[in-house]
């Protein structure tokens, strides 16, 4: 008769179906939040007509897609420099600001378009630090370093919104605003100390109270632009002050990323269409699927050709007599 599991086998046994059922209540929460924004997506579109989303993109104005398409660009440096920052912090002197950069930009490039950034954010950065010789430990920090600054942006970007009292908050913003703006300066003062945050095996030494100053301030910049990127295409009729579609954006972007839907597809259009009158939703369409081209389609060709070459290069070097193959 062969041996029963030992002790530790049995144990793996128990631990597992919690894991899985959290998985798969995740992955149920995500479905029903896709679906439930596709039933709303429906019926927001079932009283649009398409000629007249069609007139509204035909009249889009170049000089704002081109607006877009800077503000977009200005987005994807400063989600570069994310990087940067982070490689210098866990990788002084083995990685270049540029090859830093190369991998910022073209992460969120294509990982913007086809969502999951844990996923593929975490492979496509690991394929271009590993040519630097860096391991799986440093990269990870790298992506933990810089995932945080885009966390700080949305705080910052979120705390200077309610603090402008925008007519969404219906008077009672400035408040929530300052808690947000005093939990950023304690954060700051906090971290004056060198201070690590261990998740498992892994330790990830925190950024100083100086490196997340730069981040809250990059990623403040990088926000504000991805917002410039859809405001500047709507109709100046029906635009709300720019305080105002601030956390309307910032709630859609946050809900697509809950959603795990490609990009937010859907999700993001959803809640976008559902925040405003039923009078400017062709024109709203519209600026959205121009967005959607400028924002994602754009930098996303630009990004896999920019990983294409890279990835040639590679193969290139490591042809050469003296590399391994």
């Amino acid at each position: 008769m062969p041996p029963g599991p030992g002790p530790l086998a049995a144990s793996s046994r128990i631990a597992a179906p919690p894991w899985r059922g959290l998985r798969a209540l995740s992955w149920s929460a995500s479905l029903a939040v896709i679906g439930g924004a596709l039933w709303l997506l429906h019926r927001c579109l079932g009283h649009i007509a398409w000629r007249d989303v069609a007139a509204a993109w035909a009249h889009m104005p170049a000089d704002r897609v081109a607006y877009s398409v800077v503000a977009t660009m200005v987005s994807l440096a400063m989600l570069a420099l994310f990087d940067v920052v982070a490689a210098r912090v866990v990788a002084r002197g083995r990685v270049s600001a540029g090859l830093a950069a190369f991998a910022g930009a073209v992460t969120q490039s294509i990982s913007n378009t086809l969502g999951f950034h844990a996923v593929t954010g975490t492979a496509l950065r690991y394929r271009i630090y590993a040519s630097a010789g860096l391991g799986a430990g440093d990269i990870a920090r790298i992506v933990g370093l810089a995932g945080l600054g885009v966390g700080l942006g949305f705080a910052v970007v979120i705390t200077g919104a309610l603090c402008q009292e925008p007519a969404i908050a219906h008077g009672w913003g400035r408040w929530p605003g300052m808690v947000l703006a005093l939990v950023l300066l304690a954060l700051a003062g906090w971290l004056a100390r060198p201070r690590t945050l261990t998740l498992g095996r892994l330790t990830l030494a925190l950024p100083s109270a100086a490196v997340a100053s730069a981040q809250m301030l990059i990623g403040g910049v990088e926000m504000l632009a991805a917002i410039s990127a859809l405001y500047v295409l709507l109709p100046a009729a029906s635009a709300p002050p720019f305080v105002d579609f601030l956390p309307i954006y910032v709630g859609a972007v946050l809900a697509g990323i809950v959603s795990h839907s490609p990009g937010g597809l859907g999700v993001f259009e959803t809640i976008m269409l559902a925040s405003f009158p039923p009078a400017a939703r062709a024109d709203l369409l519209a600026a959205m699927l121009c967005y959607r081209v400028t924002y994602n389609l754009l930098p996303f060709v630009l990004g896999s050709a920019a990983l294409a070459a890279f990835e040639w290069q590679l193969r290139c070097r490591n042809r050469m007599p003296g590399q391994p193959r």
